[in-house]
């Protein structure tokens, strides 16, 4: 670890560091795009919701490490990365004595929340229509399949539940139906594709912000 960060040149990405939501689907794409390559992810001084999004994404990815620096004299608050007082406390922490860093060991087997590419589309088509459906037969009509056939609904109930299991939906009942929402990883997740043109051709970013419903 060591030898690698001496010759490590840091990449500042600007994301909102109290927001999950910013921090994940910023992290998400980037690995993404870097898939297969050594990556190296700075914790020192991270904000807890920031350092819990940040080891959330980590541990979908190979070949992700996690470390942190201790320096000799103690970090201070974070500014908003919009501000001048940002720049200035990045440069003073990068100026800091290091009286050493430590790795934060992770599993070394990845955890793929998305094996398919129906549970891609089925993220990305929720993300579209603004995170939820009324009903995994509305669901089933978005992704141009037919609700009616028996067959087909048992196979999209069966995949919903392993996706909620996943923590990528939700299932709420309303009436005779469920519904079928996005949980904020799982918006994350579809924001992150979507962004980086990962998704289909042609899913796009909602025209309004996506806010999901608290619980």
């Amino acid at each position: 670890m060591a030898d690698a960060l001496s010759f490590f040149k840091p990449v500042l990405v600007k994301v909102n560091p109290l927001s999950y939501r910013s921090v994940t689907a910023k992290l998400y794409s980037i690995l993404l795009q870097e898939k297969g390559k050594e990556v190296f992810i700075d914790l020192t001084d991270m904000p807890p919701v920031m350092a819990s999004a940040v080891t959330v994404v980590a541990m979908m990815f190979e070949n992700v490490k996690l470390y942190g620096v201790q320096p000799e004299q103690r970090g201070d608050f974070i500014p908003d990365p919009d501000t001048p007082e940002f720049e200035d406390f990045v440069e003073r922490k990068d100026s800091l004595v290091a009286a050493g860093t430590y790795v934060v060991e992770r599993p070394g087997i990845p955890i793929e929340l998305i094996s398919d590419e129906k549970e891609e589309k089925i993220l990305l088509t929720l993300y579209d229509k603004n995170g939820s459906a009324r009903s995994i037969s509305q669901l089933i009509e978005w992704l141009g399949e037919n609700p009616k056939d028996p067959v087909t609904k048992a196979s999209y109930s069966r995949l919903i539940a392993g996706m909620e299991e996943k923590g990528l939906v939700r299932r709420l009942r309303e009436g005779r139906s469920r519904a079928v929402m996005l949980t904020d990883l799982g918006a994350s997740l579809a924001e992150a594709m979507v962004k980086k043109e990962v998704g289909k051709p042609y899913y796009a970013l909602p025209k309004k912000p996506l806010v999901l419903p608290k619980l």
